[in-house]
Formats: C-alpha cells, sequence, structure tokens
C-alpha cells in the first residue's frame, strides 16, 4: 500500500527534483477544502500506481518557501514533475479521471 508523503523544503530537490519516475506535487493547506475533497482520489491513485508515479503533497504553510519558489497562489495547486523539471501545472480541483489521464500520458512517453 503506498501512501502520499508531506515533503519539506529541504527534501524537496532530492525527492521530487531528482525522482526517477514522475511525481505529481499537491500543493494544499488544512483549511483548503477542495484540497480535503481530492485526498482520497489521491490515496487511490498512489495505490494504483504505485511505484510508476509517485505523489506527494507540500503544505503551503508549513512549507512557504517551496510555494513561492514554484509561485504558487492558491491550492490546490498540482504541478507534474518528470526529469527534474516541471511538465505541467494545474490549478482547482482535479478529478481522479483527469489525474490518471495524466499519469497514463506521462508513462506512455516513457
Amino acid at each position: 500500500m503506498s501512501t502520499i508523503d508531506e515533503i519539506s523544503t529541504e527534501a524537496f530537490e532530492k525527492e521530487v527534483m531528482e525522482s526517477t519516475i514522475p511525481v505529481l506535487v499537491d500543493f494544499h493547506a488544512e483549511w483548503c477544502g477542495p484540497c480535503k475533497a481530492a485526498y482520497p482520489a489521491l490515496l487511490d491513485l498512489a495505490n494504483e500506481f504505485d511505484g510508476e508515479v509517485r505523489i506527494v503533497q507540500v503544505d503551503i504553510e508549513a512549507e512557504p518557501a517551496i510555494a513561492k519558489a514554484y509561485d504558487v497562489r492558491g491550492v490546490p495547486t498540482f504541478l507534474m514533475v518528470k526529469d527534474g523539471e516541471v511538465k505541467e501545472r494545474f490549478s482547482g480541483a482535479l478529478t481522479r479521471g483527469k489525474l490518471s489521464a495524466l499519469f497514463e500520458r506521462y508513462l506512455a512517453a516513457e
């Protein structure tokens, strides 16, 4: 069973930018209703794509430096990172289907 890890500023470079597999970064906040609503779908996808795509979360209040570095102005904001580069960026809630299609697209590109 896969989990969704909270990533700190110190670990972001190694855990996300140097990852050998695509990483979806979920910028969220504890008070964000849409963020909480998206979590079950993210957890389900983390299990479905375990070992192929990693999903991590960054709490914008606990880690403001990362949010600032990636110009995150609202939550939820998602970054798809592959090979050390931000390939796509989305703001607002995304459905499980859209996220699954995003993962499939990046896995097919390998």
